[in-house]
This record gives C-alpha cells, structure tokens and sequence, in this order.
C-alpha cells in the first residue's frame, strides 16, 4: 500500500515537471517570435528612416539649385527709322515689364541722324522676353548677345563670413562693457570699429548681388537712318539726290576756305614780316620817286 501510494506522488510529481517544461518552451518560443517580430519593424523602421533622409537631401539639393543666383545682362544695337518713336516704345515696354531706365544719351551724327543709348533693369524672369521683344524695335538688328553670371557660391560665402563677423561684433561689444581701463577699452573699440566696416563691406555686396540677381541689366544702342541711309542714289529720288549734291558741294568749299584758312595762318610768323618787308620797299621807292621828280 506504501508502495503505490509513493508510486502515484511520483507519477503527480513527473507530470508537474514535464507540464512545466512546456510552459517554458512556449515562454521561449513566444519570447523568440516577439524578438524577432521587433527586430523586423525595428529594421523596416530604420530602413523608413533612412528613406526619409535620402529624400529630404534630395529635396534640400533641388531647392539649392532651383535658388541659384544668377546675374543676367544683355546689350544689342538696333537701327530704327525715328529714334523718338523707338525710344517711347522701349520705355513703355520697360514700364509694361516692371523695370525701370538706368541711364540714357542721344547725340546727332554729321548728317543730322540721331544715335542714343539705354541702360535699363528688368525683372529677371522677364529677361528673355524683353530681349525678344527689343528686337521688334528696330528695322534691323545690328548686334544682339546675353551673358549669365552665376554668383551663388560667393554669396554663400558671403554669408558664412557675415555670420562670422557678427559672433566676433558681438563678443567685442562684450568686452567693451567688460573693460577695465582705458588703454584695452580703446584697443576694443578700435577693433570693433574695423569689425563693422567690415560687416557693412559684406552687407553691401550681398545687396548687390541680391538685386542685380533679381534685375537683368540690358543695354540698347538705337542708330536712327539719316539722308546718307543705306539707300543705292538709284533708289532716291531726284529732291533727296539734289539736296545731297547741294550739301556734298557746300561741304567742299567750307573745307577748302578752312584749308585756305589754316595755310595763311599757320605760316604767318613767315608771311607776315616778308609782307611788311616787300610794303616798306614799295613805300620807300614809291617816296624816291617823287623825290626825283
């Protein structure tokens, strides 16, 4: 009877041990899944992770080239048949645009034609547009080029150093309250005073870069036709080819008095002591003669 009752208490006590066993192999197994289910969205998260990071310095590469800075100018000449016609037509156009005129000088040619220059700024996204139109201006077009300018690195540049020169503005305006006599307190204010020159020095060529980037500069020589045109004399007509004879010949005399002109007067230092000379000589015999008489 002992016997069978130890058998059964060491049947019950089997039994526990292998039930317990199986909990700790599911424990396991479970606890293997959940590590290895974490590791996967751990790497599917770093590999979002890195996804997202390639992208923003895509977009971050995109943005920097789509803000390039770039500086535009532009010069042509144009012959035009009336150059005030001509030149309001320009500035209207230049006005139509947003732009605005820099400068401007018109002169008069020996035959009366006129021929004048223009300096205006345009919006730089309106650049090829206006040089397209300019070239409706005049009858002909004489000369046209364009040239671009990149200057985006040295405004970066521009930057870092303005950012530099502002930590070092700030920390001698520090010191400056700091300063304990005034040997040192001059010595700061001497070095904060080339720090701000050299600060505004930046400023003022980032704003000029910043605006001529943002405004192309194009420059326009207007030729306006005179009487002396392109013309064959064939091609004019008898009052246009008389007055041009009419001019041609009194063009001839004045340059022939002023010819005349320039030869008595450069050799009067000669001609005029051999005049007074031969006048005396004549005066003289003139007077022995009646003398004689």
């Amino acid at each position: 009877m002992v016997k069978k009752t130890g058998l059964v208490l060491l049947g019950v006590v089997l039994l526990l041990m292998s039930a317990c066993s199986n909990e700790e192999s599911s424990d396991s197994q479970a606890q293997r899944s959940s590590e290895g289910s974490a590791g996967g969205t751990a790497d599917t998260e770093q590999s979002t992770a890195d996804q997202a990071s390639d992208q923003a310095s895509n977009s971050a590469q995109e943005d920097a080239a789509s803000e390039r800075m770039v500086i535009h100018s532009g010069s042509m000449t144009l012959e035009v048949e009336e150059y005030d016609a001509a030149r309001s037509d320009i500035e209207t156009r230049v006005n139509e645009m947003g732009g605005y005129i820099v400068e401007s000088s018109v002169q008069r040619s020996g035959d009366g034609a006129r021929e004048g220059s223009l300096s205006v700024r345009i919006p730089q996204e309106q650049f090829s547009t206006f040089m397209t139109d300019m070239e409706g201006v005049g009858t002909t077009v004489l000369d046209r080029s364009t040239k671009g300018e990149d200057v985006t690195e040295e405004y970066v540049d521009l930057e870092s150093r303005l950012r530099s020169k502002e930590t070092q503005e700030e920390r001698l305006t520090a010191f400056m309250e700091e300063a304990a006599n005034t040997d040192a307190l001059l010595q700061i204010s001497e070095d904060l005073s080339a720090v701000q020159e050299e600060i505004e020095k930046l400023k003022g060529r980032m704003n000029y870069l910043e605006n001529h980037s943002a405004n192309a500069t194009v420059d326009i020589t207007l030729q306006e036709r005179g009487s002396s045109s392109l013309q064959s004399g064939e091609d004019l007509n008898t009052w246009e080819r008389s007055t041009q004879l009419f001019t041609r010949t009194l063009n001839g005399i004045v340059s022939a008095a002023s010819g005349i002109a320039v030869f008595f007067v450069g050799l009067s230092p000669v001609l005029v002591p051999m005049l007074l000379l031969a006048a005396g000589t004549a005066f003289y015999y003139r007077k022995k003669r009646k003398h004689e008489e």
